[in-house]
């Protein structure tokens, strides 16, 4: 090869990796516009089908829809570098139905799905076809579908879902729609919980789940009691409570009224404070359960709570101590007021603070008050140790089944 020769090859050769240079960059480029200007992305790739379709999809979104040529010429370029794009045949679904052709629709949204079940758009029309043929258990099927292939479904079904959850009718198949393992199930509750308002909803769709034990471990049966209990929904609350806690038919009216059961969890259980100045906690005094209770010079609030279900009636709140108090001067106090807006008191005792010592006072419930909080508070002490001392138990007595009153 003469000198020129090998010149012109290496200039050549040059060229062609400046070129490759320049796709790879202007490639890159591309991929970093998608998100931010699917439009110039596709400019700047016009041989990339995927540019091609998220270019129309902003423009579809954010002007006429489909039926706008440029979307059409874009989706056009897609298909002729793939005819067996779901995304867009899916393109092509869309436009036949704004132009009036729901066969022709159906037809292409159904290829979509069988070339590949991770298109959205097609499963979202797949979900409204079988809701119009009133198949709920093919509407779940591709609801379940979408959320595991589709990182973008869950904004758009979870709060459609949130909302079924209202329909009685819909409580068995969504059951077993949640009963099913799957990555968004638990994102599905903690929506539905925290944003999707359907807290009294999945209180129906709850019991007929069978998977209880996911529910426990994941701490959806405790969020849905506690949300129940915000909403003021006491009694469908308490139900739900009852399907992870087992409760004797004709038990106590104060659940571990003598502490000696750690497995009583709030609300309708106890739960302790421990928060710096002031605590209280399960313990044994003498061998026997005790709740102790503590608290530096000065320190005062409520350490122990739980909510009651006493239906209107005349009742008997009675305290019984396990130790004396460490300053009687400042004695702990029960209290029982309404758990309903406004928080009526109806019952106020203070601990009896010699060791052994029992006290007892009779209220009334009102009929407007559904549900109670039981609460035991701490007096600030001025005694140098602060307050201490044991409660060994707590009980509520309906005074027309003790013979009094």
């Amino acid at each position: 090869m003469t000198r020129g020769a090998r010149i012109a090859a290496r200039g050549a050769i040059l060229a062609v990796a400046l070129a490759a240079a320049v796709a790879v960059a202007s490639n890159g480029l591309s991929t970093r516009l998608l998100a931010s200007d699917p439009l110039r992305a596709a400019r700047l790739s016009p041989g990339n089908a995927a540019f091609a379709l998220a270019a129309a999809a902003r423009l579809a979104g954010d002007d006429s829809g489909t039926r706008d040529p440029r979307v059409r010429r874009l989706v056009a370029a897609a298909l002729s570098r793939s005819t067996s794009d779901p995304d867009a045949i899916a393109f092509r679904a869309l436009e036949a139905g704004a132009d009036g052709d729901p066969g022709r629709e159906a037809r292409l949204f159904r290829l979509s799905d069988e070339i590949s079940r991770r298109n959205l758009p097609t499963r979202l029309w797949l979900i409204q076809d079988a809701v119009r043929r009133g198949d709920v258990a093919g509407a779940l099927a591709d609801f379940d579908i979408a959320l595991r292939t589709s990182t973008d479904a869950p904004a758009i079904l979870f709060p459609i879902l949130a909302t079924a959850t209202t329909d009685p009718t819909l409580s068995a198949p969504l059951a077993g729609l949640f009963d099913r393992p799957s990555d968004w199930r638990a994102a599905f509750f903690h929506f539905a919980l925290t944003e999707g308002d359907a807290a009294a909803g999945l209180a129906h769709v709850v019991p007929a789940m069978r998977d209880r034990a996911w529910l426990a471990q994941n701490g959806v049966g405790e969020a849905l009691v506690g949300r129940l209990v915000a909403d003021g929904d006491f009694a469908a609350a308490r139900r739900t409570y009852g399907l992870f806690h087992r409760e004797a038919r004709s038990g106590p009216l104060v659940r571990d009224g003598d502490f000696g059961d750690p497995g009583a969890s709030f609300p309708f259980g106890w739960l302790f404070a421990q928060k710096g100045e002031i605590g209280a906690e399960r313990s044994l005094i003498g061998g026997k359960p005790a709740l102790t209770y503590q608290a530096l010079p000065g320190g005062d609030g409520a350490v122990a709570s739980q909510l009651l279900m006493l239906p209107p009636g005349r009742y008997r709140l009675a305290l019984s101590a396990a130790t004396a108090a460490a300053d009687p001067q400042a004695p702990p106090y029960w209290t029982i007021a309404c758990a309903s807006d406004g928080g009526k008191q109806i019952a106020l005792l203070d601990m009896p603070v010699a060791e052994h010592g029992r006290a007892a006072a009779d209220f009334a419930v009102p009929p407007d008050c559904p549900a109670q909080w039981l609460v035991l508070t701490l007096r600030g002490s001025d005694q140098p140790g602060g307050q201490a001392g044991a409660v060994a138990s707590v009980s509520v007595s309906r005074l027309d089944r003790i013979g009094n009153g």
